[in-house]
């Protein structure tokens, strides 16, 4: 039940922040704060607050950070009272449209790594990428 449940906060999250700076919004907020408004005390005033600064939050790259916050958050209020599912699963299941112009794009490299990166479109190598260091070989 608890991988369940963390898919549905997962869900949830997702569907939330995806929705901030977008038309959604209005009914997102809604739905979120009914399921905040069944929170006990101190959780319930922190949440409520995280809500209404994410009000202002406008459209862009879905922020990972946000979302994993909204995803723990959602995840305790089900495990404290599963009841709340039916509330969460309205709130995922809020027609998300995709954004032709918008593209989220992460990109890492750790050590010498180096990242080759195109958002739209084909990359071609005439040969590979030359070492920093002559001793090194690709």
């Amino acid at each position: 039940m608890n991988q369940e449940l963390a898919e549905l906060a997962a869900s949830g999250a997702t569907a939330l922040v995806s929705a901030m700076g977008t038309d959604l919004w209005t009914e997102a907020k809604r739905l979120m704060g009914g399921v905040i408004a069944r929170a006990h005390g101190g959780r319930r005033r922190e949440l409520s607050g995280a809500l209404e600064r994410a009000s202002t939050a406008t459209r862009g790259a879905v922020d990972a950070e946000v979302v994993a916050y909204w995803t723990e958050a959602l995840f305790q209020l089900l495990d404290r009272n599963p009841a709340l599912a039916q509330d969460v699963m309205a709130l995922a299941s809020l027609p998300i449209r995709q954004q032709p112009d918008v593209t989220v794009q992460v990109n890492s490299a750790t050590g010498s790594g180096e990242v080759f990166a195109v958002q739209h479109g084909n990359q071609h190598f005439a040969s590979g990428p030359r070492s920093r260091d002559s001793g090194e070989r690709p």
